[in-house]
């Protein structure tokens, strides 16, 4: 049964319509960050190109896990709205959708922030002559792709509702965005300011500062429980509702 249930998801991915187009958001998002860097750093040299330019990576990486959380939350409503996942439905046990959907949304979200990547690293080889590429970070930057895509799908099996959730998903994650300035240690406690310390990212590119910071097993506590309280909740409405 579970079996299958990977074996429809990995269909889905791969005819995924919905992750193109957010792909290419993610690509041309990322695009229009780097443009921004100032043209003259192009002669300092590839050390100190990369030292300036890492607060624009974080920004890439946030960025990311935002579209990343959209796709997650969208590639079930979408599937909720069309009649797709009730036709499923008919042959998978519920729990075997519910499961299978945790990895395609992980694997989804970090093919996201993976479009990012590319489209920062190709607007800096063109206006700096390049970068050199940290796997390290483009490896956090997936992770954090991937865990915004489980998110996303937390988001989605609560809301249901496909407009309200191209609303919930991203707001709910970036909330510590719009309250870092006037509640810092609140924000902290946010989830994507909980995901980026978790992940190692340099949270003062974001505008957190040092004082305000979680030390990185309180982060890593406060982005599993942030994490499990999307899934459970949307689980065990996912296995209760009716659906349409």
């Amino acid at each position: 049964m579970i079996g299958r249930a990977l074996r429809m998801q990995l269909h889905s991915l791969l005819h995924d319509v919905v992750l193109l187009w957010v792909l290419v958001a993610a690509f041309a998002m990322s695009v229009l960050v780097a443009v921004g860097v100032p043209a003259d750093l192009a002669d300092a040299p590839p050390r100190t190109r990369a030292a300036l330019t890492a607060p624009f990576g974080v920004v890439v990486a946030v960025y990311g896990a935002v579209l990343a959380a959209v796709y997650g939350s969208f590639r079930y409503t979408v599937d909720r709205r069309d009649g797709v996942l009730a036709q499923r439905l008919m042959l998978e046990r519920r729990p075997a959708a519910l499961l299978t959907r945790v990895p395609a949304a992980a694997v989804g979200g970090a093919c996201v922030s993976l479009a990012g990547v590319v489209g920062a690293y190709a607007a800096f080889g063109v206006a700096l002559g390049g970068l050199p590429l940290d796997w390290s970070t483009v490896g956090r930057m997936l992770l954090l792709g991937a865990v915004a895509g489980v998110y996303g799908l937390g988001v989605g099996l609560v809301v249901q509702t496909h407009l309200v959730a191209l609303f919930i998903a991203p707001m709910s994650l970036a909330a510590g965005l719009l309250v870092v300035a006037v509640w810092p240690t609140t924000a902290a406690h946010l989830p994507l300011f909980a995901l980026l310390e978790a992940l190692g990212f340099d949270v003062s590119a974001a505008g957190l500062a040092p004082t305000h910071r979680l030390d990185r097993p309180v982060a890593v506590l406060v982005s599993a429980g942030w994490m499990l309280i999307g899934l459970l909740g949307g689980g065990i409405l996912f296995l209760v509702r009716d659906l349409p």
